[in-house]
């Protein structure tokens, strides 16, 4: 028999040669028989509890990994901690039953294929030093048509639960039930990682009710039709989106109040989501809130949604917005969010598009759209309402964006109401800045104020944030002429209202008569924005 100082070297460069480079058996290796013991000291078999035998094994110190054979079974019916590595061949499984805790200590090497089989109730638990976990070392076939739901939550359960190693995700993963993601769970997905809709399954991923201080990088969502992701009552999570694709709601922002005494969800704070592109999706991004989130019930405050790209209609009929809201009456407590979009294209379908719709109208909303520079593609065959502006937000801001730019040729304004059709080629305005020409009908005295028209597709009778000027003449320094009075006439009641019209009431400023015949008045227009026109 070996010294025991021999046998110990041995072993280690035993080992060492094992794990660089992944012999399938220990067996080749015959002076380190105690790192094949899992197969000779239980019976490996799931016919008995293997734990007793496996813990024995951990505390031996002569043993440096723990070893699973190809198709061994072993059931672990009581609680056990390993504190050694585990290695384990395909087809190698732990069976944990019902009321059992398996830790593992130390990071497995396994394949991608189930390791862990975990009855109702059963659970594992990784330590520190496990870097990752994979759902299909819980049974997921990640093939796309598989209904993986099961082996990701069970896997996004024990992340959460060790708080240590992340969950990563690199196949293609079909969900056929809701899968909710902890507070405590850490998720990294490779860019071809993704999550789709099975068997009709409507609901996607679900950040649910506490603080997330973990930095998540989620796959790629597709075909959900309530909705690809929900936060529920989630706060500080810091979310990297890919693309979220064919969904009811894409992204979801969700309050919620349960019955008195139980848990709830009814803050969403201080949440930062980057996302990529949302296409085809019914609401780009949805805020919604339960029945008796009102006043300070619920709150949701301080979150940031920034991303590439909003377009296309959905495939469902009615409402499609970038960005909706959607709540009861009196309005929960929310303000401070900020919405930062890239471009939106609103669909070439369906007349219910709105960049931002609010339902029903939240009164003490301090909420901001921002939309990027040049980026509000309108397509020539918009019906009447596309890309409108529905509910109070204190500052929309697309950028500069106008029709026609500033420094064009300016756009005649209408002397009389109901005059779309003579108005910029019978098309509503679209953006923030423009140019704009008065020409009065009638002579116009100095101090005098003459009404005019323009059409504007935020204009939807909640428009708010509307001013006009001129350029400022050189001795008194002020502009030719200002608004006093500004009216979204889309809100006229009795009948009267008309699409997209909003009043100006303009007074001469110039010091001398404005003539119907001379030369016309150029100002400035700025709509839906707290930007100096």
């Amino acid at each position: 028999m070996w010294p025991s100082h021999h046998r110990q070297a041995a072993c280690a460069a035993a080992l060492a040669v094992l794990l660089a480079t992944a012999l399938p058996r220990c067996a080749a290796l015959p002076a380190c028989g105690a790192l094949d013991s899992a197969a000779s000291l239980s019976t490996g078999k799931g016919l008995v509890d293997d734990a007793p035998a496996l813990a024995a094994l951990d505390a031996d110190s002569s043993t440096g990994l723990i070893y699973l054979r190809a198709g061994s079974r072993h059931l672990v019916a009581s609680d056990l901690t390993l504190a050694k590595p585990l290695w384990g061949e395909a087809g190698a499984s732990l069976l944990v039953l019902t009321n059992a805790t398996l830790v593992i200590q130390a990071q497995p090497e396994h394949p991608l294929a189930q390791l862990f089989d975990v009855g109702d109730g059963g659970r594992v638990v990784f330590g520190s030093d496990t870097l990752r976990i994979f759902p299909e070392w819980f049974g997921a076939a990640g093939n796309g048509r598989t209904d993986d739901s099961r082996a990701v939550q069970l896997a996004a359960d024990a992340a959460a639960a060790s708080g240590a190693p992340m969950l990563y995700l690199q196949g293609v993963y079909g969900l056929g039930s809701e899968v909710v993601f902890g507070p405590g769970a850490s998720v990294v997905a490779t860019p071809k990682a993704r999550f789709i809709s099975v068997g009709g399954n409507p609901s996607g991923v679900t950040l649910s009710r506490g603080g997330f201080p973990f930095q998540m990088v989620l796959p790629h969502l597709s075909g959900f039709a309530g909705f690809c992701l929900r936060l529920l009552g989630a706060d500080l999570a810091s979310l990297h989106l890919q693309t979220l694709s064919g969904c009811g709601d894409a992204i979801r922002l969700e309050l919620a109040v349960g019955p008195e005494g139980s848990s709830d969800a009814s803050t969403v704070l201080d949440n930062t989501i980057w996302f990529g592109n949302i296409t085809d999706s019914q609401i780009g991004i949805a805020i919604r809130a339960g029945p008796g989130c009102v006043a300070e019930a619920c709150v949701l405050q301080g979150n940031l949604v920034r991303g590439r790209s909003i377009s296309g209609c959905g495939t469902a009929r009615g409402l499609v917005a970038a960005i909706g809201w959607f709540g009861g009456s009196p309005t929960p407590a929310w303000d401070a969010n900020q919405f930062d979009i890239g471009s939106i294209t609103p669909c070439g379908r369906g007349k219910h598009y709105a960049m931002w719709h609010a339902a029903p109208n939240a009164t003490t909303a301090s909420e901001v759209l921002k939309v990027g520079s040049g980026s509000i593609h309108l397509q020539e065959a918009q019906p009447e309402g596309a890309g409108a502006l529905r509910g109070l937000a204190a500052l929309v801001d697309w950028s500069g964006q106008t029709t026609p730019l500033l420094g064009h040729k300016p756009i005649l304004a209408a002397t009389r109401p109901g005059s779309k059709a003579a108005f910029n080629g019978g098309r509503s305005l679209l953006g923030n800045f423009f140019t704009l020409r008065a020409v009065p009908d009638a002579d116009w005295p100095p101090g005098g104020t003459a009404k005019f028209y323009v059409y504007h597709q935020a204009a939807t009778g909640e428009l708010c944030h509307i001013k006009c000027g001129a350029e400022q003449q050189p001795g008194s320094g002020l502009p030719l002429v200002a608004c006093t009075q500004v009216r979204d006439n889309s809100a006229l009641g009795g009948g009267a209202a008309v699409a997209d019209e909003i009043e100006l009431t303009l007074i001469n400023l110039s010091g001398s008569v404005i003539r119907r015949d001379s030369k016309s008045v150029v100002f400035r227009l700025a709509v839906a924005t707290m930007g100096v026109p």
